[in-house]
């Protein structure tokens, strides 16, 4: 195939054949790519965001290539040209929210949500509206915990939540299962020239006999009977297709959020201000709910506190510790305290008409845990029904002129029925496209590979097991009276309840600090055990900060480190904010900008950086500066000489110099000296000794004579100035090495 090859401003930059072996290569959730082989009889280095155009898209390098050369007329090439999916291996998943730029944050919200940060993401880096949403589940809201992640790993995170796939179709990014078009039918001689299976990822799992472990939530062992929630038939385990083989599976977290609970509503709300312990006003908030039809405190479990968990409204996902008066039949919210300052419910954060609560830690009547019993076995059947099916791979090469004869499309998503009575018991497999590899050379001439389940792939942790899945109940195998259910994350590793901490200080945490559900215990160790300092800056200067005259000015190189601020909001230099500094991206908190100074040191110069730090959720607004001064002098010189100096090239060329900076002392050597010639830009020589050798010797008018005046000119010519110059002559050459000293 003919490859034309783009730099990055579009200019053509070679034009290659490529080998039959050049592909293009397109995996569900995995890749898109071309690898092109092929030989130029020139080398031609291929640059970062060279690319090629395939199907009317771009496809670029990801870093500089330089090619295998194998004689002096012959170079090899084997590169890679990526689909524009992978830029977001390129791009941080920052918390953009008022300026933040936070690497490190909690996103609790829908699937489009979740996405359209990940949009907003990829079209700041190319100052465009360029990605935009294309199909994405329904599902309720879900938090994602976003740790120095890439754009790349954010897809994998939120896909993983959700339990869907993501897929791109051009620009825009979708969040489904990857199925789409008419079902075409493929089999052996019928558009496969073979068939094959293989076996699947190995973070895909296939069981057929599940011993599910149905909530001990609000489950009172002395009158249900039992710990944990059942099955209606209290079946100990499920089968399906055990013609497979016997393949068994514990499941526990997946069935976590189904139990016996009523959903309640609230009616009224009221509050009333009380002084607590410490004499600190607060504010308590009651609430009631004119449809509950039982007394929460006839059914308590022993050693439980009742708890409520907040379904909509602005306290959506938060759980409270409460009490039931049944006296009033209201129920009282006790606070937590996120700071000294603050309480939850508090604020704009409070109850309200309408809002939506489901009550636990305590057992509920016999026919909510009949209910949920049914919903329990309906979660069961469709989790053993998820990974009882068949997860291999099967696939094959296809027939390139049935493919174009009946316009198949070789499209990752597509509906494919797999026609084979060898390979599937009824005949066929109704399946989906999850890998196609197509020769460069024939588009329709590929390796195609099909299955109903795709593993984590490339790029991305197998560590993850179905514990830490979550089964989700549609609407309508909710066992409560409402149509929405729990979708929070109940995985080991991170809190599962808010805790305030009534200890003394630990660490970085205060007394009453409020460590929040959904925080993993990584995060919770580094503010216990780091606290952050604000933001920093720093500079460099590429020449010293003493100078002679004369001296090329160089460049000062800024340091800003955000260390939990918010984003940069100004960069300004010498006091003028129209004197803009640019700043490179932001890679790890870190960014630098680059002053490139003109012209030469004639005097001392100061330069002052300004960079001001928005504020945080953690740091307030800061303004920081950076001072560096440039200090300008004349050089001083000395050293042996066979006549006396008489041009300003004579005295540049004496053996000693340095930075003459005003009065104090100065020492040079000489050696195989009869004269000496000693150089100032200013003042006198008020002593000159030589060690070994007592005394001052400038009064010795027979040794040393001067000073007389002699124009010597600065480091780059363009000026002169008038130096003093002494002369030392004696009668016989010294042959030792003497050490002089001279104070000024």
């Amino acid at each position: 195939m003919e490859l034309k090859i783009y730099n990055q401003n579009g200019e053509l930059k070679l034009t290659v054949n490529t080998a039959a072996s050049s592909t293009w290569n397109t995996e569900l959730m995995a890749e898109n790519a071309v690898s092109a082989t092929f030989t130029h009889p020139f080398f031609v280095a291929l640059d970062v965001n060279d690319y090629v155009m395939l199907n009317d898209t771009k496809f670029s390098i990801n870093k500089e290539y330089k090619p295998k050369q194998v004689s002096t007329q012959e170079y090899n090439y084997t590169v890679k040209f990526y689909g524009p999916e992978h830029d977001a291996e390129r791009v941080m998943f920052l918390n953009l929210t008022d300026g933040q730029y936070e690497l490190q944050f909690y996103l609790d919200d829908s699937p489009a949500m979740h996405l359209q940060r990940w949009i907003d993401n990829m079209n700041r880096v190319y100052g465009e509206k360029r990605w935009s949403i294309g199909d994405v589940l329904d599902a309720p809201k879900k938090t994602v915990e976003y740790n120095n992640a890439t754009c790349w790993d954010a897809l994998s995170l939120i896909s993983d939540a959700f339990e869907a796939e993501w897929w791109t179709d051009g620009f825009k990014i979708n969040l489904t299962r990857c199925e789409r078009g008419d079902r075409v039918e493929l089999g052996y001689m019928q558009g496969l020239t073979s068939l094959t299976q293989s076996e699947n990822s190995s973070d895909v799992k296939f069981f057929t006999r599940l011993f599910p472990l149905g909530s001990t939530r609000n489950i009172d062992r002395n009158r249900y009977g039992f710990s944990r929630l059942q099955l209606p038939n209290r079946a100990k385990y499920v089968d399906r297709n055990t013609r497979y083989g016997l393949y068994e599976y514990v499941e526990e977290s997946a069935f976590a959020d189904i139990y016996p609970h009523y959903r309640g509503t609230v009616n009224t709300v009221r509050q009333e201000e009380k002084v607590d312990e410490n004499d600190k006003k607060i504010t308590i908030y009651y609430f009631d709910d004119i449809g509950m039809t039982f007394d929460p405190n006839d059914f308590e479990i022993g050693g439980l506190t009742k708890q409520i968990t907040f379904q909509t409204g602005e306290l959506a996902g938060r759980e409270f510790e409460v009490n039931y008066d049944s006296k009033t039949m209201e129920w009282e919210i006790i606070n937590t305290y996120p700071s000294e300052t603050e309480q939850i419910p508090g604020k704009n954060l409070i109850p309200a008409l309408g809002d939506e609560y489901i009550p636990w830690n305590f057992s509920l009547p016999t026919g909510l845990e009949k209910e949920a019993e049914v919903a329990y076995e309906t979660a069961v059947n469709s989790y053993l029904e998820k990974y009882s099916e068949d997860m291999s791979k099967y696939g094959g090469e296809t027939d390139y002129t049935y493919i174009d004869k009946n316009n198949i499309p070789l499209q990752l998503g597509q509906n494919v029925r797999l026609l084979s009575d060898k390979f599937f018991d009824e005949g066929f497999s109704d399946t989906r496209i999850t890998k196609v590899t197509r020769k460069l050379d024939n588009l329709s001439m590929a390796t195609i590979e099909c299955t109903n389940m795709v593993g984590k792939g490339w790029k991305r942790t197998v560590d993850a097991s179905l514990a830490q899945l979550q089964y989700v109940m549609s609407s309508g195998s909710n066992p409560s009276s409402g149509s929405s259910s729990s979708t929070s994350i109940d995985v080991s590793d991170k809190l599962k309840k808010n805790i305030v901490v009534n200890s003394n200080d630990v660490g970085y945490f205060k007394k009453k600090d409020v460590l929040l559900a959904g925080q993993t215990w990584e995060t919770i160790f580094r503010k216990m055990l780091y606290k952050p300092m604000g933001g920093e800056l720093s500079s460099s200067i590429s020449t010293s900060d003493k100078v002679e005259y004369g001296t090329k000015q160089g460049r000062i190189t800024y340091t800003a480190t955000r260390n939990g601020q918010g984003e940069m909001t100004k960069a300004f230099h010498d006091e003028d904010e129209g004197k803009k500094l640019v700043f490179s991206a932001e890679s790890q908190g870190i960014q630098t900008a680059v002053l490139t100074l003109s012209g030469t040191y004639t005097k001392r110069e100061t330069h002052r950086a300004t960079v001001v730090y928005a504020s945080s959720d953690i740091l307030p607004e800061k303004i920081l500066n950076n001072t560096i001064t440039v200090n300008v002098y004349r050089r001083w010189f000395a050293g042996v000489v066979d006549s006396e100096p008489k041009t300003s090239a004579q005295v540049r060329a004496l053996g000693s110099s340095g930075l003459y900076t005003g009065k104090g002392e100065y020492s040079f050597t000489a050696t195989n000296w009869k004269m000496i010639a000693i150089c100032l830009p200013e003042g006198d020589i008020t002593s000159l000794e030589i060690k070994g050798i007592q005394g001052n010797i400038i009064w010795d008018t027979g040794l040393v004579s001067g000073p007389k005046e002699i124009p010597v000119k600065d480091l780059n010519s363009s000026t002169e100035t008038n130096y003093k110059m002494w002369i030392m002559n004696t009668q016989l050459v010294n042959d030792t090495t003497n050490h002089i000293t001279l104070n000024t």
